[in-house]
C-alpha cells in the first residue's frame, strides 16, 4: 500500500481538527497555547475589584521604577530562593514587596527574616486567599511606578531585573501597560512525552516586540505599570489560584482589558525566569484538573462580557447542548492518536476534553444561580 506523503493529513484526521477546534486557530499546538492563554474579553464593571478612590501618583519623586512583588502561600522553601535570586540583581531604590497571603505554614516568619536582612525587602499580608487578592495588595502597596511579578516558586535569571530596568527606563511607547518575558520550565522529574511544552513553557521568540494579549505574557514574569491598572480597575478576585483551586485567566483577562482600552503589551526575551515544575505536576490527572477549572474561568469571563439574561441563557444551553458531542469526538481522536504513538497529540485531545467539561460544568453551575 503507497505510502501518504509526509506532511499530509488523511481525510478522517482533517475532520477530526476540524470539528474540534473551535477558536478558530489551526494546528494542535496552537490549541495547547491557546489553552494556556486563553481569555475573553470582559466588561471592566463586571469584575469584582474595585477601583481605590485616590491611585497613587506615577512616578512620583522619591519612589522607584520598579517594585517586585512576590505573592506567596505556605511555602517558605520556594520564598527563600525567588528572593535570593533577585537580592543579587536589583540597584538604586528598587524594593521588593512580599505579600504573604494568610499563609498557615512558617511563611510569615521566613518573610520577616528577609525583611529584616533586607532593608530593600517590605512584608505586607493579604488575608483574602487567592493570587488576584495578592497581587491586588501588591499594586496597592506597592511605590514604583512598575509592579514586577515574580512567581514565589520560580527563580529569575541573571540579568532578568536589569533587563526589565533598562526597557523601562526608556520605553519604545508611553502606552506600554505591560511587558513580560520568557517562562521556561525547572522540572523536578524528567517530563514525559506526552507533555508538549508549550503546557508549561512560555517563548515568544528572540525579539523585543509588542505582542497581542491573547499571546501573554503570563502573570508570574510580568511588569504592571501601575497607575493605568489602578484606573483602569485590578485584578478580578473570581479569577486566579485560590488555595487548591486551580483556577486561571485573571492576568489574561487584565491584558484584554487594558489592550481593549489602548495600551500596550510588550514581550522582553531577556527577562526569563526559570518555573519550578514538581513531579506531582507532569501527571496528566494534573493537567486535566487544571483544564477543567480553566474551562470553568473562561465561562466566567464570557457571561461577564454579555449584556441581559437571555444571551447569557442562551450561551449556557448552547454549550451544554453540544458538549457531549465534543467530548466524545475528542475522546475518539485520542483512542486513535494513542496507537500511532502520537501521544501529545493524544494528550491535547484529552486535555480539550477536560476543559470542555469545565465549561459545561460552569454553565450548569450558572444556569442555577440567581
Amino acid at each position: 500500500m503507497p505510502r501518504r506523503p509526509a506532511g499530509r493529513r488523511s481525510p478522517f484526521r482533517k475532520f477530526l481538527l476540524a470539528i474540534t477546534l473551535t477558536d478558530g486557530h489551526k494546528g494542535w499546538k496552537s490549541r495547547l497555547r491557546i489553552i494556556k492563554n486563553e481569555a475573553v474579553t470582559t466588561n471592566a464593571a463586571a469584575h469584582s475589584s474595585s477601583k481605590p478612590a485616590s491611585p497613587g501618583k506615577d512616578g512620583s519623586p522619591g519612589s522607584p521604577l520598579i517594585t517586585v512583588a512576590i505573592c506567596t502561600r505556605n511555602r517558605e522553601h520556594f520564598l527563600r530562593k525567588a528572593v535570593q535570586s533577585v537580592l543579587g540583581q536589583i540597584a538604586g531604590e528598587a524594593e521588593i514587596l512580599i505579600i504573604d497571603n494568610a499563609s498557615t505554614d512558617t511563611t510569615p516568619e521566613v518573610a520577616a527574616r528577609l525583611a529584616a536582612d533586607n532593608p530593600c525587602v517590605t512584608v505586607c499580608r493579604e488575608n483574602e486567599v487567592g493570587l488576584s487578592a495578592a497581587r491586588n495588595t501588591a499594586l496597592s502597596k506597592a511605590r514604583g511606578k512598575y509592579v514586577l511579578f515574580l512567581d514565589d516558586d520560580a527563580v529569575a535569571d541573571a540579568g532578568w531585573f536589569s533587563a526589565y530596568h533598562r526597557f523601562l527606563s526608556a520605553p519604545p511607547s508611553g502606552r506600554i501597560a505591560v511587558v513580560g518575558g520568557a517562562v521556561l520550565p525547572d522540572y523536578e522529574v524528567w517530563p514525559p512525552k506526552w507533555l508538549a511544552p508549550e503546557l508549561e513553557e512560555l517563548n515568544l521568540g528572540e525579539a523585543v516586540k509588542r505582542i497581542s494579549a491573547r499571546d501573554g505574557p503570563w502573570g508570574g514574569n510580568s511588569a504592571y505599570r501601575r497607575e493605568v491598572v489602578l484606573q483602569e480597575g485590578m485584578f478580578d478576585t473570581r479569577l486566579g489560584r485560590k488555595g487548591p483551586s486551580l483556577g486561571a485567566h485573571e492576568e489574561s483577562e487584565l491584558n484584554q482589558r487594558l489592550e481593549k482600552a489602548g495600551y500596550e503589551i510588550w514581550w522582553l526575551p531577556p527577562a526569563r525566569i526559570k518555573h519550578f515544575i514538581p513531579a506531582g505536576r507532569v501527571r496528566l490527572q494534573w493537567h486535566l484538573r487544571s483544564q477543567f477549572n480553566q474551562g470553568r474561568s473562561s465561562v466566567i469571563l464570557r457571561l461577564g462580557s454579555m449584556g441581559g439574561e437571555a444571551p447569557r441563557a442562551l450561551f449556557r444551553l448552547g454549550r451544554v447542548l453540544v458538549a457531549p458531542f465534543h467530548i466524545a469526538i475528542c475522546l475518539l481522536a485520542a483512542a486513535v492518536m494513542l496507537p500511532r504513538r502520537q501521544g501529545q497529540t493524544a494528550a491535547a485531545y484529552l486535555l480539550r476534553a477536560g476543559r470542555i467539561a469545565g465549561i459545561t460544568r460552569e454553565s450548569l453551575v450558572c444556569s442555577r444561580r440567581p
